[in-house]
């Protein structure tokens, strides 16, 4: 998503770059989702503001025990991220990323870690494009249940992400190169998994366990 000159806020967007005062890299919700309660920094000036330094959002899911929102980015050349989206937190961007200008790989801001600022849950370098994603509750596939699935267009594959609370124990890649671009990944109440390719004559795909 391109910035737009508007002055007024397009509440609910996920905008590019971050300086604290506008929207873009920040996170925004309605008004009314936003609890007066919540102790936010500074830089939090306007009440729809919930986080700063996110790049380009492409999946969001909650997470069916805490309620928590997970979300994954595309950074530049490298750096895709996985996230948990807390009232407050600075995630980083354009400051710190995993990822590289795009074709001459120089260094972007101040390198990968800084005070103040998040860590990832998980990153990817090279990039994998990540698109869409879900957590796995059903119970066609009892050994997946919990899991995070996340798919991916520039590798063309699903990506399972075993979690250990807020932490990836462990990354299986599945189906690379055989649907195509895989744009959205869901779980169905049947209990299959539901995965959408990005392509001039796209699928929509049921995954099933194999008999």
């Amino acid at each position: 998503m391109q910035p737009t000159t508007e002055t007024r806020p397009r509440r609910g967007f996920f905008r590019r770059a971050s300086d604290g005062f506008t929207d873009f890299g920040s996170f925004t919700l309605p008004t009314w989702q936003v609890s007066a309660d919540l102790k936010q920094p500074s830089w939090l000036r306007k009440p729809e503001k919930f986080t700063l330094g996110n790049r380009n959002m492409q999946g969001a899911a909650l997470h069916p025990q805490t309620g928590m929102l997970w979300t994954h980015e595309h950074g530049p050349q490298g750096g895709d991220e996985i996230n948990v989206m807390r009232s407050g937190v600075n995630y980083g961007w354009p400051v710190i990323t995993y990822g590289a200008n795009y074709g001459i790989g120089t260094k972007i801001g101040e390198g990968t870690r800084k005070e103040g600022m998040a860590q990832p849950i998980h990153y990817w370098v090279p990039s994998i494009a990540p698109s869409g994603m879900a957590f796995y509750t059903g119970e066609r596939f009892p050994r997946w249940k919990g899991d995070l699935f996340v798919g991916a267009l520039r590798d063309q594959m699903l990506v399972r992400l075993k979690l250990d609370g807020e932490k990836v124990a462990k990354e299986e890649r599945l189906l690379k190169g055989v649907l195509g671009r895989i744009r959205d990944v869901r779980a169905g109440p049947d209990g299959f998994l539901y995965l959408l390719t990005d392509e001039a004559h796209g699928v929509l795909a049921r995954l099933e366990p194999a008999l």
